[in-house]
């Protein structure tokens, strides 16, 4: 038993624990960013861009106006010289309200009618424009404005 002792002095002194070196951990971000990708294409290929208009048309100005989602809304464009643009198509007055007659219940469906009448249409025009829709047996429709900057 004597020597016992010497044995585990000797252990201890001559093994050296070497110490274990943190990894720091790492995140492989590459197939993140190619699943970020294809969204991106995704959205951008399934998205309708919408045509804002086939006149010129310089809205009036408005300070306090709600923004309107124009996605599956039909459009009515109205020039100051008095001419009018359904949905792309130029129509007069009497077409205009068999157009919007014969659209009265999808236009309804679909949010209603959104009538873009430029601010040098006198307003007897718009008045006039307005008891056509009306008249027509549409029940929602807005009137677009530019916001005040």
């Amino acid at each position: 038993m004597g020597s016992t002792p010497q044995l585990r002095r000797l252990w201890a002194t001559d093994v050296q624990f070497r110490e274990k070196r943190r990894r720091r951990p790492s995140i492989n971000i590459t197939s993140l960013i190619d699943v970020l990708f294809l969204l991106l294409t995704f959205f951008l290929v399934t998205t309708t861009f919408i045509t804002q208009s086939a006149l010129k048309v310089e809205l009036p100005a408005m300070r306090n106006a709600d923004r309107v989602q124009q996605e599956k809304r039909f459009i009515l464009n109205v020039s100051k010289d008095g001419a009018m643009v359904f949905n792309g198509e130029t129509m007069s007055t009497d077409q205009l309200r068999t157009a919007l007659g014969n659209a009265a219940r999808d236009v309804d469906a679909s949010g209603g009618l959104i009538l873009r009448a430029d601010q040098g249409l006198p307003y007897g025009d718009v008045m006039g424009i307005l008891d056509l829709i009306k008249g027509s047996g549409v029940k929602k429709f807005v009137i677009a404005t530019d916001e005040v900057q």
